[in-house]
């Protein structure tokens, strides 16, 4: 995961699909086929609990640059994308539709994001 870069919340919350044998949302993830494809097998073979997965590893977390996003929005005025926001973290290990760009890692243009304890 470190190597290719992977977005631990995607990955993890692929892992429960990766329990009910549908393996390609976590293999769309990484570069090393090869090697996630050997771990998988591996992980699989001890019997995951897909449920449980599902139950711990949300679909949605609020992610610095939607926060960011939000925030700029409201500083101006705007609260719309705070509600939205909001609305989208509510219930985050179900699956809504319409909410998608909710689970997306940050775009690359983004670049590090460096936060604060107490922020």
């Amino acid at each position: 995961m470190e190597a290719d870069h992977v977005d631990h919340t995607s990955f993890f919350r692929a892992l429960g699909q990766a329990a009910r044998g549908e393996v390609e949302a976590a293999r769309s993830l990484v570069v090393d086929l090869a090697r996630v494809d050997a771990w998988l097998a591996r992980w699989r073979a001890l019997g995951p609990d897909a449920a449980a997965m599902d139950r711990v590893n949300p679909v949605r977390i609020p992610r610095n640059h939607l926060v960011e996003e939000a925030l700029d929005a409201a500083t101006a005025g705007d609260l719309a994308p705070v509600e939205r926001l909001l609305e989208a973290v509510t219930s985050p290990y179900d699956e809504r539709a319409g909410l998608e760009r909710y689970a997306e890692p940050a775009p690359d243009q983004f670049g590090p994001y460096v936060t604060f304890c107490g922020t």
